[in-house]
Protein backbone atom coordinates (compact mmCIF):
# COMPACT_ATOMS: atom_id res chain seq x y z
CA UNK A 1 0.00 0.00 0.00
CA UNK A 2 1.27 3.46 -0.93
CA UNK A 3 0.00 6.59 0.74
CA UNK A 4 1.03 10.19 1.06
CA UNK A 5 2.53 11.26 4.36
CA UNK A 6 3.40 14.92 4.67
CA UNK A 7 4.86 16.02 1.35
CA UNK A 8 6.23 12.61 0.35
CA UNK A 9 5.01 9.05 -0.18
CA UNK A 10 5.36 6.04 2.12
CA UNK A 11 4.80 2.37 1.31
CA UNK A 12 3.59 -0.28 3.75
CA UNK A 13 3.26 -4.04 3.25
CA UNK A 14 3.69 -7.36 5.03
CA UNK A 15 6.38 -9.92 4.19
CA UNK A 16 6.57 -13.54 5.25
CA UNK A 17 9.72 -15.67 5.50
CA UNK A 18 9.31 -19.45 5.99
CA UNK A 19 11.79 -20.99 8.43
CA UNK A 20 13.69 -24.26 8.06
CA UNK A 21 11.65 -25.75 10.91
CA UNK A 22 8.38 -24.98 9.18
CA UNK A 23 7.69 -21.91 11.30
CA UNK A 24 6.82 -18.64 9.59
CA UNK A 25 8.21 -15.20 10.44
CA UNK A 26 5.99 -12.21 9.65
CA UNK A 27 7.28 -8.68 9.17
CA UNK A 28 5.62 -5.36 8.56
CA UNK A 29 7.73 -3.21 6.26
CA UNK A 30 7.05 0.50 6.30
CA UNK A 31 9.49 2.84 4.56
CA UNK A 32 9.51 6.39 3.29
CA UNK A 33 10.00 6.38 -0.47
CA UNK A 34 11.68 9.80 -0.12
CA UNK A 35 9.89 11.15 -3.17
CA UNK A 36 6.89 13.35 -3.87
CA UNK A 37 5.94 11.42 -6.99
CA UNK A 38 3.55 8.50 -6.65
CA UNK A 39 4.91 6.60 -9.67
CA UNK A 40 8.47 6.75 -8.30
CA UNK A 41 7.21 5.54 -4.92
CA UNK A 42 5.57 2.54 -6.60
CA UNK A 43 8.81 1.71 -8.44
CA UNK A 44 10.80 1.91 -5.19
CA UNK A 45 8.35 -0.40 -3.44
CA UNK A 46 8.48 -2.87 -6.36
CA UNK A 47 12.29 -2.87 -6.28
CA UNK A 48 12.23 -3.51 -2.51
CA UNK A 49 9.83 -6.45 -2.95
CA UNK A 50 12.05 -7.91 -5.68
CA UNK A 51 15.17 -7.66 -3.49
CA UNK A 52 13.31 -9.44 -0.68
CA UNK A 53 12.10 -12.16 -3.02
CA UNK A 54 15.63 -12.78 -4.32
CA UNK A 55 17.04 -12.84 -0.79
CA UNK A 56 19.31 -9.84 -1.40
CA UNK A 57 18.08 -8.07 1.75
CA UNK A 58 16.37 -9.03 4.99
CA UNK A 59 13.10 -7.31 5.99
CA UNK A 60 14.97 -5.58 8.83
CA UNK A 61 17.73 -4.27 6.54
CA UNK A 62 17.65 -0.62 5.39
CA UNK A 63 16.39 0.14 1.92
CA UNK A 64 17.73 1.31 -0.47
CA UNK A 65 20.95 -0.50 0.39
CA UNK A 66 23.65 1.94 1.57
CA UNK A 67 26.16 2.85 -1.11
CA UNK A 68 29.60 1.49 -0.32
CA UNK A 69 32.41 4.02 0.13
CA UNK A 70 35.64 2.67 -1.32
CA UNK A 71 38.23 4.98 0.21
CA UNK A 72 37.77 8.15 2.19
CA UNK A 73 39.84 11.05 0.79
CA UNK A 74 42.77 12.56 2.66
CA UNK A 75 41.86 15.69 4.58
CA UNK A 76 44.40 17.88 2.76
CA UNK A 77 43.01 17.03 -0.68
CA UNK A 78 39.37 17.22 0.41
CA UNK A 79 39.99 20.66 1.96
CA UNK A 80 40.74 21.98 -1.55
CA UNK A 81 37.41 20.59 -2.77
CA UNK A 82 35.72 22.18 0.23
CA UNK A 83 37.20 25.61 -0.53
CA UNK A 84 36.08 25.40 -4.17
CA UNK A 85 32.59 24.59 -2.92
CA UNK A 86 32.73 27.52 -0.46
CA UNK A 87 33.80 29.88 -3.23
CA UNK A 88 30.42 29.50 -4.92
CA UNK A 89 28.10 28.79 -1.97
CA UNK A 90 29.08 31.18 0.83
CA UNK A 91 29.79 34.90 1.13
CA UNK A 92 33.36 36.22 0.73
CA UNK A 93 33.66 36.90 4.46
CA UNK A 94 32.68 33.32 5.32
CA UNK A 95 35.11 31.98 2.72
CA UNK A 96 37.93 34.04 4.25
CA UNK A 97 36.92 32.66 7.66
CA UNK A 98 37.18 29.07 6.34
CA UNK A 99 40.56 29.78 4.73
CA UNK A 100 41.98 31.09 8.00
CA UNK A 101 40.74 28.10 9.96
CA UNK A 102 41.95 25.63 7.33
CA UNK A 103 45.40 27.22 7.40
CA UNK A 104 45.71 26.24 11.07
CA UNK A 105 44.14 22.80 10.59
CA UNK A 106 46.48 21.94 7.71
CA UNK A 107 49.48 22.84 9.85
CA UNK A 108 48.61 19.91 12.13
CA UNK A 109 49.88 16.80 10.34
CA UNK A 110 47.79 14.36 12.40
CA UNK A 111 44.73 15.86 10.71
CA UNK A 112 46.05 17.19 7.40
CA UNK A 113 47.69 13.99 6.17
CA UNK A 114 45.11 11.48 7.35
CA UNK A 115 42.09 10.02 5.49
CA UNK A 116 38.84 11.48 6.77
CA UNK A 117 37.78 8.18 8.35
CA UNK A 118 41.08 8.02 10.30
CA UNK A 119 40.46 11.32 12.10
CA UNK A 120 39.05 10.38 15.49
CA UNK A 121 37.71 12.30 18.43
CA UNK A 122 41.06 11.78 20.14
CA UNK A 123 42.84 13.41 17.18
CA UNK A 124 40.53 16.41 17.41
CA UNK A 125 41.13 16.63 21.17
CA UNK A 126 44.91 16.58 20.64
CA UNK A 127 44.56 19.36 18.06
CA UNK A 128 42.61 21.55 20.50
CA UNK A 129 45.20 20.93 23.24
CA UNK A 130 48.05 21.80 20.86
CA UNK A 131 46.39 25.05 19.81
CA UNK A 132 45.74 26.13 23.40
CA UNK A 133 48.97 24.98 25.09
CA UNK A 134 51.63 25.20 22.36
CA UNK A 135 50.38 27.71 19.79
CA UNK A 136 48.69 29.74 22.57
CA UNK A 137 45.58 30.46 20.51
CA UNK A 138 42.46 31.75 22.21
CA UNK A 139 39.52 29.47 22.93
CA UNK A 140 37.46 31.42 20.39
CA UNK A 141 40.03 30.75 17.65
CA UNK A 142 40.20 27.03 18.46
CA UNK A 143 36.41 26.71 18.46
CA UNK A 144 36.28 28.42 15.07
CA UNK A 145 38.67 25.77 13.76
CA UNK A 146 36.57 22.98 15.28
CA UNK A 147 33.40 24.36 13.70
CA UNK A 148 35.12 24.45 10.33
CA UNK A 149 36.32 20.86 10.78
CA UNK A 150 32.79 19.76 11.69
CA UNK A 151 31.41 21.49 8.57
CA UNK A 152 33.97 19.69 6.38
CA UNK A 153 33.10 16.31 7.90
CA UNK A 154 29.36 16.91 7.48
CA UNK A 155 29.85 17.85 3.86
CA UNK A 156 31.92 14.71 3.28
CA UNK A 157 29.07 12.61 4.70
CA UNK A 158 26.55 14.47 2.55
CA UNK A 159 28.62 13.79 -0.58
CA UNK A 160 29.07 10.11 0.41
CA UNK A 161 32.82 10.48 0.82
CA UNK A 162 32.57 9.43 4.45
CA UNK A 163 30.24 7.19 6.43
CA UNK A 164 28.31 8.92 9.19
CA UNK A 165 29.58 6.33 11.68
CA UNK A 166 33.21 7.21 10.79
CA UNK A 167 32.81 10.96 11.32
CA UNK A 168 34.28 12.06 14.68
CA UNK A 169 32.14 13.71 17.33
CA UNK A 170 33.62 17.20 17.68
CA UNK A 171 33.22 18.94 21.03
CA UNK A 172 33.93 22.64 21.26
CA UNK A 173 35.83 24.07 24.21
CA UNK A 174 33.85 25.93 26.90
CA UNK A 175 34.03 29.69 26.41
CA UNK A 176 32.62 30.81 29.75
CA UNK A 177 30.03 33.51 29.32
CA UNK A 178 31.14 34.01 25.72
CA UNK A 179 28.84 36.31 23.80
CA UNK A 180 26.17 36.33 26.50
CA UNK A 181 27.90 38.88 28.70
CA UNK A 182 26.02 42.14 29.30
CA UNK A 183 28.24 45.05 30.30
CA UNK A 184 27.08 47.44 33.00
CA UNK A 185 27.36 51.20 32.45
CA UNK A 186 30.15 51.29 35.04
CA UNK A 187 32.10 48.57 33.21
CA UNK A 188 31.56 50.40 29.94
CA UNK A 189 32.99 53.62 31.39
CA UNK A 190 36.10 51.83 32.67
CA UNK A 191 36.59 50.05 29.35
CA UNK A 192 36.25 53.18 27.21
CA UNK A 193 38.64 55.10 29.46
CA UNK A 194 41.37 52.54 28.75
CA UNK A 195 40.56 51.83 25.09
CA UNK A 196 42.64 53.06 22.17
CA UNK A 197 40.94 55.73 19.99
CA UNK A 198 40.01 53.26 17.24
CA UNK A 199 38.74 50.68 19.71
CA UNK A 200 36.77 53.30 21.64
CA UNK A 201 34.96 54.48 18.50
CA UNK A 202 34.17 50.92 17.41
CA UNK A 203 32.91 49.95 20.87
CA UNK A 204 30.63 52.99 21.10
CA UNK A 205 29.05 52.30 17.71
CA UNK A 206 28.69 48.59 18.51
CA UNK A 207 27.09 49.33 21.88
CA UNK A 208 24.72 52.00 20.50
CA UNK A 209 23.65 50.20 17.29
CA UNK A 210 24.08 46.46 17.92
CA UNK A 211 25.90 45.91 14.61
CA UNK A 212 27.59 42.53 14.19
CA UNK A 213 31.34 43.23 14.47
CA UNK A 214 32.79 41.20 11.60
CA UNK A 215 30.04 41.28 9.00
CA UNK A 216 28.52 44.73 9.64
CA UNK A 217 30.65 47.07 11.77
CA UNK A 218 34.24 46.51 10.63
CA UNK A 219 33.25 46.57 6.93
CA UNK A 220 30.87 49.54 7.24
CA UNK A 221 31.21 51.92 4.25
CA UNK A 222 30.63 55.66 4.30
CA UNK A 223 27.93 55.50 1.56
CA UNK A 224 25.87 53.45 4.04
CA UNK A 225 26.14 56.10 6.77
CA UNK A 226 23.60 58.93 6.61
CA UNK A 227 24.25 61.67 9.16
CA UNK A 228 21.48 63.96 7.89
CA UNK A 229 18.85 64.67 10.54
CA UNK A 230 15.21 63.94 9.76
CA UNK A 231 12.07 63.56 11.92
CA UNK A 232 12.33 59.76 12.06
CA UNK A 233 16.09 59.66 12.71
CA UNK A 234 17.20 62.99 14.22
CA UNK A 235 20.79 61.76 14.66
CA UNK A 236 21.17 59.95 11.36
CA UNK A 237 21.02 56.29 10.40
CA UNK A 238 23.22 53.37 9.32
CA UNK A 239 22.01 51.20 6.43
CA UNK A 240 22.97 47.51 6.42
CA UNK A 241 22.44 46.57 2.78
CA UNK A 242 24.23 43.21 2.70
CA UNK A 243 23.79 41.38 6.00
CA UNK A 244 24.41 37.72 6.87
CA UNK A 245 20.75 36.96 6.00
CA UNK A 246 17.77 38.65 4.40
CA UNK A 247 16.52 39.74 7.83
CA UNK A 248 19.88 41.36 8.56
CA UNK A 249 19.28 43.98 5.86
CA UNK A 250 17.97 46.92 7.84
CA UNK A 251 18.39 50.55 8.89
CA UNK A 252 19.55 51.33 12.43
CA UNK A 253 19.04 54.84 13.90
CA UNK A 254 21.97 56.51 15.61
CA UNK A 255 22.22 57.79 19.16
CA UNK A 256 23.73 61.26 19.68
CA UNK A 257 26.91 59.64 20.96
CA UNK A 258 27.31 57.33 17.95
CA UNK A 259 26.50 60.18 15.54
CA UNK A 260 29.19 62.34 17.15
CA UNK A 261 31.79 59.58 16.68
CA UNK A 262 30.85 59.09 13.03
CA UNK A 263 30.86 62.82 12.28
CA UNK A 264 34.34 63.17 13.70
CA UNK A 265 35.65 60.14 11.81
CA UNK A 266 34.09 61.44 8.59
CA UNK A 267 35.80 64.80 9.00
CA UNK A 268 39.10 63.01 9.59
CA UNK A 269 38.54 60.84 6.49
CA UNK A 270 37.70 63.82 4.29
CA UNK A 271 40.88 65.57 5.43
CA UNK A 272 43.01 62.70 4.08
CA UNK A 273 44.55 62.90 0.63
CA UNK A 274 42.95 59.61 -0.32
CA UNK A 275 39.50 59.32 1.19
CA UNK A 276 38.96 55.82 2.68
CA UNK A 277 35.79 54.01 1.67
CA UNK A 278 35.44 52.26 5.01
CA UNK A 279 34.57 53.84 8.35
CA UNK A 280 37.26 51.65 9.93
CA UNK A 281 39.97 51.31 7.25
CA UNK A 282 42.65 48.65 7.56
CA UNK A 283 45.97 47.73 5.99
CA UNK A 284 44.96 44.26 4.80
CA UNK A 285 43.71 43.09 1.42
CA UNK A 286 40.10 43.73 2.42
CA UNK A 287 40.77 47.43 2.98
CA UNK A 288 38.95 47.50 6.29
CA UNK A 289 39.54 46.50 9.89
CA UNK A 290 39.21 42.75 10.48
CA UNK A 291 40.00 42.37 14.18
CA UNK A 292 40.35 44.36 17.40
CA UNK A 293 41.32 41.38 19.54
CA UNK A 294 44.64 42.65 20.89
CA UNK A 295 43.61 46.24 21.76
CA UNK A 296 40.36 44.83 23.15
CA UNK A 297 42.22 42.45 25.47
CA UNK A 298 44.62 45.26 26.48
CA UNK A 299 41.69 47.52 27.41
CA UNK A 300 40.06 44.78 29.49
CA UNK A 301 43.31 44.14 31.34
CA UNK A 302 43.98 47.85 31.95
CA UNK A 303 40.41 48.41 33.16
CA UNK A 304 40.65 45.31 35.43
CA UNK A 305 37.47 43.77 34.01
CA UNK A 306 36.51 40.13 33.63
CA UNK A 307 37.29 38.92 30.08
CA UNK A 308 34.54 39.19 27.46
CA UNK A 309 34.30 39.10 23.69
CA UNK A 310 33.92 42.28 21.64
CA UNK A 311 30.68 40.75 20.33
CA UNK A 312 29.21 41.34 23.81
CA UNK A 313 28.66 44.99 22.92
CA UNK A 314 25.97 43.79 20.50
CA UNK A 315 24.42 41.71 23.24
CA UNK A 316 24.59 44.68 25.61
CA UNK A 317 22.77 46.85 23.06
CA UNK A 318 19.94 44.32 22.69
CA UNK A 319 19.49 43.85 26.42
CA UNK A 320 19.52 47.57 27.16
CA UNK A 321 16.88 48.16 24.49
CA UNK A 322 14.66 45.56 26.14
CA UNK A 323 15.28 47.02 29.61
CA UNK A 324 14.29 50.46 28.28
CA UNK A 325 10.89 49.07 27.30
CA UNK A 326 11.37 48.37 23.57
CA UNK A 327 9.02 45.66 22.31
CA UNK A 328 10.57 42.47 20.96
CA UNK A 329 9.27 43.01 17.41
CA UNK A 330 11.01 46.39 17.09
CA UNK A 331 14.12 45.02 18.75
CA UNK A 332 14.19 42.03 16.40
CA UNK A 333 14.16 44.45 13.49
CA UNK A 334 17.04 46.51 14.90
CA UNK A 335 19.05 43.38 15.71
CA UNK A 336 18.51 41.92 12.23
CA UNK A 337 16.81 38.76 13.49
CA UNK A 338 14.41 36.71 11.39
CA UNK A 339 12.05 36.21 14.34
CA UNK A 340 11.31 37.92 17.67
CA UNK A 341 11.74 34.49 19.26
CA UNK A 342 15.45 34.61 18.42
CA UNK A 343 15.69 38.02 20.05
CA UNK A 344 13.89 36.86 23.18
CA UNK A 345 16.07 33.75 23.45
CA UNK A 346 19.43 35.45 23.17
CA UNK A 347 19.22 39.14 23.95
CA UNK A 348 16.53 39.93 26.49
CA UNK A 349 17.60 39.65 30.13
CA UNK A 350 14.78 41.57 31.80
CA UNK A 351 14.48 41.91 35.53
CA UNK A 352 11.15 42.21 37.34
CA UNK A 353 11.51 45.98 37.70
CA UNK A 354 11.85 46.36 33.94
CA UNK A 355 8.80 44.14 33.38
CA UNK A 356 6.72 46.32 35.70
CA UNK A 357 8.00 49.45 33.99
CA UNK A 358 7.06 47.99 30.62
CA UNK A 359 3.53 47.25 31.80
CA UNK A 360 3.24 50.77 33.22
CA UNK A 361 3.97 52.10 29.74
CA UNK A 362 1.25 49.84 28.36
CA UNK A 363 -1.21 51.05 31.01
CA UNK A 364 -0.49 54.68 30.11
CA UNK A 365 -0.94 53.91 26.42
CA UNK A 366 -4.17 52.03 27.12
CA UNK A 367 -5.61 54.84 29.25
CA UNK A 368 -4.71 57.46 26.68
CA UNK A 369 -6.13 55.37 23.84
CA UNK A 370 -9.42 54.76 25.68
CA UNK A 371 -9.84 58.47 26.35
CA UNK A 372 -9.10 59.36 22.74
CA UNK A 373 -11.45 56.64 21.49
CA UNK A 374 -14.31 57.85 23.67
CA UNK A 375 -13.72 61.43 22.52
CA UNK A 376 -13.75 60.39 18.86
CA UNK A 377 -16.84 58.20 19.28
CA UNK A 378 -18.86 60.73 21.29
CA UNK A 379 -17.57 64.19 20.37
CA UNK A 380 -20.70 65.94 21.68
CA UNK A 381 -20.83 64.15 25.01
CA UNK A 382 -19.84 66.06 28.12
CA UNK A 383 -20.00 63.02 30.39
CA UNK A 384 -17.16 60.64 31.06
CA UNK A 385 -17.88 57.18 29.71
CA UNK A 386 -16.17 54.33 31.52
Amino acid sequence: MIYKRGKGYTYNFRWTIPGADGMVENYRIRRSAKTRREKEAKDIEAAHRLALRLGQVHPKDPWPKPTAIAHAPVFRSFSKVFLRHAQHHVKPGTRNFYEGCLGRLLAFAAIADQPLDAISGDTVSRYASYRIDVAENSVVTVNNDLRTLRRIMNLAVEWRKLKRADAPVIHELPEGEGRDRVLTFKEEAHYLSKASPNLRDAAIIACDTGLRPNSELFCLCWPNVNLTACPETPNGVIHIRDGKSEAAKRSVPLTPRAAEVLKRRKQEAEAMTKHPVFVFPGDGASGHLVSLQHPHEDAIKAAKLLPFQFYCWRHTFGTRCAQAGMDKYTLARFMGHSSPNVTARYYIHIQESHTVAGFAKFAEYQERGIAEGVADAFPDSTHAIQ
